[in-house]
């Protein structure tokens, strides 16, 4: 009998540790489970699509199972998770998304038609790694930032840095070229995109994640059978929430090893810059609000002080050794 193939569209290289490590062994598990009668194929970031902006339709549509999405500027409720100052890290900022999705049908609303819902999870926190030591907010102000998305941009606005907008794939030549002098990111894309060379010196701010849900077309969900859907349900959702973010953080205590190895300095924000960091955050948190304008006001600072208490509740299991392996 042919089994069930899946395109599963994760948004990751192959040889990325969320793939190796998560799901990769999940499409295995699933092929064990019902005896080779399903199959996973993964699709690396743009190989069903011809660009990111298709993600959402993409799923509606059929062209794969399984598709990641991970556009902050599209959504609004669900962008809450990208406000920063709410997450620390990824375990935390994956657990406080997958709870934020699972509790309000308006953000699920967000999500795209004719689909249904995997999991969720959040990058790494962002840092500032500069191509010169910057030891404080003051070294910081004038410089040029690399940024990736629009939220990163308003941060380093209100921190007195200029940003620079540019794709992933283009932040390389930009530092390089002398366009910008650093780059707001997590740790372990300075490796994959040869940044680690130029940028040597790194303030710790832990200022902001990026989240990523991953959903199902129903084109594909609907032809499964009953007990597929019900395993694959166990398997997801914050399970696999907190089995990604445990990857991810395990990647950035291996690349900031690998770094600090390559004589790279690292410092975290002085005592006296926290109250100008804590001004920074409240504005861009006022600027998210502000992109849920047409929303009713009550919603939006429900969400947000849901993802809050969330986020103080995961922080303290996660510093309580509560989500180690």
């Amino acid at each position: 009998e042919k089994p069930v193939e899946l395109a599963f569209m994760g948004g990751y290289l192959e040889e990325h540790p969320v793939v190796t490590d998560v799901w990769k062994p999940f499409f295995k598990a699933a092929e064990e489970a019902f005896a080779g009668k399903i199959a996973f194929r993964y699709f690396a970031e743009n190989s069903l699509y011809s660009n990111q902006a298709e993600d959402g339709q993409g799923i509606s549509d059929g062209r794969t199972a399984f598709g990641c999405i991970r556009h902050p500027d599209m959504f609004r409720l669900i962008g809450v998770i990208n406000v920063p100052g709410i997450v620390p890290n990824a375990v935390v900022g994956s657990l406080v998304l997958e709870d934020v999705i699972a509790k309000f049908p308006a953000v699920r609303a967000e999500l795209p038609k004719d689909s249904t819902h995997f999991t969720s999870w959040t990058s790494a926190a962002y840092q500032i790694s500069t191509t010169k030591p910057v030891h404080s907010l003051a070294e910081l102000k004038g410089l040029k930032i690399v940024v990736w998305d629009a939220v990163s941009h308003a941060l380093v606005r209100e921190l007195g840095a200029m940003p620079i907008r540019v794709s992933p794939g283009d932040s390389y030549w930009t530092l390089k070229r002398g366009i910008a002098e650093g780059i707001l990111c997590p740790l372990p894309p300075l490796k994959v995109y040869g940044i680690a060379d130029m940028a040597k010196h790194h303030l710790l701010l832990d200022a902001m994640v990026q989240g990523f849900t991953e959903e199902v077309s129903l084109r594909h969900w609907n032809g499964l059978s009953k007990d597929m859907k019900a395993w694959i349900r166990s398997e997801g959702g914050s399970r696999m929430a907190l089995e990604i973010g445990r990857t991810l953080e395990d990647n950035v205590k291996a690349v900031k090893a690998e770094l600090e190895a390559d004589g790279h300095k690292f410092c975290t924000v002085a005592e006296t810059d926290k109250p100008a960091l804590s001004v920074a955050l409240a504005t861009v948190n006022a600027q998210w609000k502000e992109l849920c304008g047409d929303l009713d006001p009550k919603l939006v600072d429900e969400v947000l002080d849901y993802a809050r208490a969330r986020a103080a509740y995961h922080t303290a299991a996660f510093e309580s050794g509560k989500y180690d392996r």
